[in-house]
């Protein structure tokens, strides 16, 4: 049987929503296909996303950045990460061997740790990367930390273009500097509509608003203290905190599918993320977007989705404060976009399924 190994990064889950579609996509092309999935995120947050059986290693292979909450990058501690990382090549690249001789990859696919596109390379595995970001361009927004950083980076530069391809999924950073990038459409699930059972569960009346609210990180128990009560609006919190709010209710995983709410709302607030921007291009809901001031994909990002769906951008000292009626108020009122069909889907299998 083929087998494919995906390497992905547990710098969040975001890496792990953007190459889910495209793994699924592969084992319905290709019969037999194992699929080994080696990251630090937990086996039960993969099933969530993929469909298709599968395997995990759990060993990282990069250091994505280091951050103090969701939206603050730990600068100079990712530096000296990174410094010892690199240090240590070698070692790690023991390891990232081992795991191939484990699981006898046909092919490799990194989403975007380097080290094992260069293991792939030494071991004469076909190997291509897959991200809409990578750690080379995001280091290199702080030009104070790449300074420090210019043997690294370019040890780095060169892992990316040994791929086959570096396969882009719309929205992503340009990469210009990136002979073999392969751009291809938009890459996410596609949720459906139910918010007749939500209403049903709730208790709903038909003309009352539903704002998801997913901050990834964010602890929402402080924010809620000053979170406005507006008529006829209620607040679905992914990330289920206890409140003795008749207005807030938390996000019941069992019952419903997160992409599922996304497409029942009139409303999400949430922060910069390829996975969370592209489903909510797919179902065209407004959106209220949290700054994320020193992330190199950001602006990328959030161009991208506000030329499909109403977008507005705060500050997290606003979100925190609860100081977002107006612009709750505001977006609530604007229509709905056309959705985003996410194309990239076949067109990054197309490439990926004759390597192996």
């Amino acid at each position: 049987m083929p087998a494919l190994l995906v390497v992905v990064s547990a710098h969040g889950y975001g890496h792990l929503s953007q190459i889910a579609p495209v793994i699924d996509g592969l084992c319905a092309r290709v019969a037999g296909l194992e699929v080994t999935v080696q990251t630090e995120i937990p086996r039960e947050l993969i099933a969530r996303r993929l469909d298709c059986a599968f395997s995990r290693v759990a060993q990282t292979a990069d250091i994505g950045m280091l951050m103090a909450g969701p939206t603050v990058i730990r600068w100079e501690e990712s530096l000296a990460a990174y410094q010892a990382f690199h240090r240590d090549w070698e070692r790690h690249m023991v390891r990232q061997l081992a795991v191939f001789d484990a699981v006898r990859p046909d092919l490799v696919v990194s989403d975007i740790p380097c080290l094992p596109i260069v293991a792939a390379r030494r071991r004469g595995i076909p190997v291509a990367a897959y991200s809409s970001l990578n750690w080379v361009d995001i280091i290199e927004a702080n030009p104070a930390i790449a300074a420090r950083m210019r043997t690294q980076l370019e040890r780095m530069r060169d892992a990316y273009r040994q791929a086959e391809y570096f396969i882009q999924p719309t929205p992503s950073m340009p990469m210009a500097w990136l002979d073999n990038r392969r751009p291809v459409g938009p890459v996410m699930r596609v949720g459906e509509n139910v918010r007749d059972r939500i209403d049903a569960d709730l208790g709903l009346a038909p003309d009352e608003k539903l704002v998801v609210v997913s901050l990834g990180g964010i602890p929402m128990e402080a924010p809620l203290a000053n979170w406005p009560r507006l008529p006829g609006v209620q607040w679905m919190i992914a990330d289920s905190p206890t409140v003795a709010r008749a207005d807030v209710h938390p996000w019941d995983e069992r019952r419903y599918r997160f992409i599922d709410l996304l497409a029942s709302a009139d409303l999400v607030v949430t922060k910069p993320g390829y996975g969370m921007f592209t489903e909510i291009a797919a179902v065209g809901v407004p959106a209220l977007n949290i700054a994320r001031p020193d992330w190199g994909e950001t602006a990328v990002l959030e161009r991208w989705l506000g030329r499909h769906v109403a977008l507005r951008t705060i500050p997290l000292e606003q979100l925190l404060a609860g100081e977002i009626a107006t612009e709750v108020e505001a977006l609530l009122k604007a229509p709905r976009g056309e959705p985003v069909a996410p194309t990239g889907i076949d067109e990054a299998v197309a490439l990926l399924a004759p390597m192996l």
